[in-house]
């Protein structure tokens, strides 16, 4: 079969004359024949800028419909990204109290002195003066609390006194460091020998129950006893935040009273509510060793004593 085309297609398809490097850019940039600009005549020019046009319109309403949509859905959301569920009375203690349900997978639990980026972090304590002396854990622990003693004003102080399902928007509840008891103040157990470290927990989801052990038998023969301070609890007065400025979480305190010295013990912290189904997603873990109160022994001293 042969197809015919008209003479106007076999003229576009004649090889143009070579006329030099030169002269060849030149006809490229504007061929007066043709009346071509970069070899485009404006026809051509126009059916290109209408295409993208189009294109691009297309391609931006598809963006603006997706942001519409994102921004509808995280203005619902009360902050940081909790969802009221009204009331209920299935709690631990029997009476109603709000349930609020992350919308995210991370439940936003902390501990400190996390000086250690990893993935289980180590807590190493002896009497040396390198880097597993006790002065860094110090010095995080001070840094970490000195924020919850700043400007004092800003608080509610009567918000534990009240119901639990009191709204709460203008002033925090405020937390009292002091509740930590020894573990509010330096050497939070670091320092003094029998070493009883202190590592604080801190968590953003009302009503949760924190209980912490030894990640298998062997670190729970060895762990010994672990003082909560002041509850095994994070207090459902302190929340929802709401955008409240200054706002601060409760802090629960481990205190680790009698850990095996020269024992690598690794410690799991789990959380507990109604609302919690998955608890590997509400937990976190770390690592903690102590060494023992070995003191430098000198040998006795011998006096010599000349006679005349």
């Amino acid at each position: 079969m042969v197809i015919l085309h008209d003479e106007e297609y076999y003229q576009s398809r004649i090889p143009q004359p070579d006329l030099g490097p030169l002269r060849n850019f030149l006809r490229f940039v504007w061929d007066n024949e043709r009346k071509a600009f970069l070899d485009r005549t404006a026809k051509e020019w126009g059916q290109l800028g209408m295409f993208y046009l189009c294109f691009f319109f297309i391609l931006g309403s598809i963006f603006a419909i997706q942001m519409k949509i994102s921004i509808d859905y995280v203005s619902k959301l009360d902050r940081p990204f909790f969802q009221y569920s009204g009331f209920s009375s299935n709690s631990f203690l029997g009476v109603k109290v709000r349930h609020y349900r992350s919308t995210f997978g991370s439940p936003g639990i902390v501990f400190k002195p996390n000086s250690v980026s990893a993935t289980s972090p180590i807590i190493s304590l002896n009497n040396s003066t390198n880097d597993t002396g006790p002065e860094r854990y110090i010095r995080a622990l001070s840094d970490f609390l000195q924020e919850y003693r700043n400007n004092m004003s800003n608080y509610d102080f009567d918000c534990l006194n009240e119901p639990s399902n009191t709204d709460r928007k203008e002033k925090p509840c405020f937390f009292d460091v002091a509740s930590l008891g020894k573990c509010s103040k330096p050497p939070y157990g670091y320092a003094k020998y029998p070493l009883q470290p202190c590592v604080l927990v801190k968590f953003n989801k009302p009503h949760i129950w924190l209980s912490c052990d030894g990640a298998n038998n062997v670190d729970k023969e060895h762990i010994g006893e672990i003082e909560y301070i002041p509850l095994p609890a994070f207090p459902v007065q302190y929340f929802p935040f709401t955008g409240q400025p200054g706002y601060l979480s409760p802090i629960v305190a481990l205190k680790f009273k009698n850990l095996t010295p020269n024992r690598l013990v690794t410690v799991e912290c789990y959380l507990w509510a109604c609302n919690i189904k998955q608890r590997s997603r509400y937990s976190l873990d770390f690592q903690i060793i102590i060494g023992k109160n070995e003191r430098k022994k000198y040998p006795p001293t011998t006096r010599c004593v000349f006679n005349d």
